[in-house]
């Protein structure tokens, strides 16, 4: 157990992220940004259930609302995460008084419901004329707009949020955007701009962390990423050089940066001999980064990552439609690694594995090799195809089955002495699902976009809503 208590009790909460969620994408002088820009988009092939984000659950006008049925519920803690070019239009220069207004509205309502308010810096989207002009995360450039820009969020809401994150799943945002090529700016296999992407956010995060020590901020900080523990399929020839290359890809570069405040020893070296540029690793980096250590380490948790010897080419597969199709969510990666599947897996309509031991396997992995890090599951859930009755209730017995194994495993990891301080379902109240639109639903609370996005909480509301009632843990 480490020594840092991000709370004096145990977070319950849900989550959800500012685009997926908040809809009024032009209203009050909100700038635009990548996901404005790609979800409108004419020639957008992903956008297959027509729908974009502009409305998305519309959380703009139901916060109050929303936040009132959490605490209704039990929750003791919600993550959300804010807009940039809501608050600063243009990317850069001028606030904007009533971007600023909502979201100090946001706050000062969870606190007057007892809910700690754990808030994201960015979650995907940017401004679009970064994209435009630079290239984005691919850029250097946008280390120094993004540490501006949340030098803003620290100023205008420090003074009351205590817990905060950097950036959500950096991996798996350049992942999306470069490699399975789903989401803006839509490359496929571009891992060069994986690499660069990733490492650039990191940076990022550190000099923020690093800014937020100095200047003395009351709370934590941290960062969250999309952990899935390694698995080395037992045929697997060479099982030593697939789990370091595989770890590497997934997981090790992110943690290692924000966490031991380095840069993975084998990455140049892993890099170089897949003949990639790596003139964008700086080890002069590394006095940054040993400042920007984070404070915690905030997990998504869904899946593992079960990997065997590479068989060719880089091979990336995504279901967008889920219906059952026999897509899966996978990876060969040339020379490196391939995903492979186990026996008897179960898999969702959307390709991804369900296995519920992977959340306790996950805990573990990271606290074992990252240990005095307090952990926060800060995402976790079930995708189904809700069906409601007339009067729009959801029994979603398939989700509370999946979620019920998830949260029993998180608790045995604290019984097993494990630091973990938090559990935020995906999602509070169903979200506007990326490319996926409407039609994939994890929320406990079902949102009606049909009705004028009336709320009705799910069979789930209630059953989570039990869960925290029988674990008031005190750390």
């Amino acid at each position: 157990m480490s020594n840092v208590k991000l709370n004096d009790k145990f977070m319950w909460g849900g989550a959800i992220a500012a685009y997926q969620a908040e809809g009024g994408w032009n209203v009050d002088d909100k700038g635009y940004s990548n996901w404005d820009h790609f979800s409108n988009s004419d020639n957008n092939p992903f956008n297959i259930n027509n729908v974009s984000g502009n409305d998305a659950t519309d959380f703009y006008h139901h916060y109050k609302e929303d936040i009132k049925l959490l605490a209704e519920g039990g929750h003791n803690s919600f993550r959300f995460s804010l807009s940039w070019t809501r608050i600063i239009p243009e990317g850069v220069g001028k606030r904007s008084a009533a971007g600023i207004a909502f979201y100090n509205d946001v706050i000062n309502t969870c606190l007057k419901y007892g809910l700690e308010p754990n808030v994201t810096i960015h979650h995907y989207d940017i401004p679009q004329k970064f994209e435009d002009e630079f290239g984005g995360w691919k850029d250097k450039r946008l280390i120094d707009y993004y540490f501006d820009y949340a030098k803003v969020c620290l100023e205008e809401f420090g003074d009351r949020v205590k817990l905060w994150t950097t950036l959500n799943e950096p991996r798996f945002y350049s992942y999306c955007g470069y490699v399975m090529g789903n989401w803006p700016p839509h490359k496929h296999k571009d891992l060069q701009s994986y690499w660069e992407t990733v490492y650039n956010q990191l940076i990022a995060s550190a000099k923020v962390v690093k800014y937020f020590k100095e200047n003395n901020y009351e709370g934590y900080i941290g960062i969250v990423h999309d952990h899935g523990t390694v698995e080395v399929s037992p045929e697997t020839r060479d099982k030593e050089y697939v789990y370091n290359h595989a770890e590497l890809f997934f997981n090790s570069l992110v943690l290692d940066m924000c966490a031991k405040g380095k840069i993975p020893t084998n990455l140049e070296k892993f890099l170089k001999e897949s003949g990639y540029d790596t003139s964008f690793i700086n080890y002069q980096d590394e006095n940054l980064l040993k400042e920007g250590i984070v404070d915690f380490l905030g997990i998504n948790s869904y899946q593992r990552f079960y990997v065997t010897d590479s068989t060719g080419e880089t091979i990336v597969t995504h279901n967008n439609t889920g219906k059952k199709s026999n897509e899966k969510e996978s990876i060969k990666l040339k020379d490196w690694f391939d995903i492979t599947e186990p026996e008897h897996v179960s898999r969702n309509f959307w390709g991804r594995e369900v296995y519920p031991e992977a959340i306790y396997k996950g805990i573990k992995d990271v606290s074992e090799k990252y240990p005095g890090f307090p952990i926060v599951i800060t995402e976790n859930g079930h995708a189904v195809y809700d069906t409601p009755d007339e009067t729009g209730y959801v029994e979603d017995d398939d989700r509370i089955e999946v979620l019920q194994q998830f949260v029993d495993y998180v608790l045995k990891a604290r019984d097993d002495g494990y630091d973990v301080q938090g559990y935020f379902v995906w999602s509070a109240f169903d979200v506007w699902s990326w490319v996926n639109g409407y039609v994939k639903r994890y929320g406990l609370i079902r949102v009606d976009e049909n009705d004028n996005f009336k709320r009705i909480p799910k069979k789930s509301f209630y059953w989570f809503k039990d869960i925290i009632k029988t674990n008031q843990i005190t750390l």
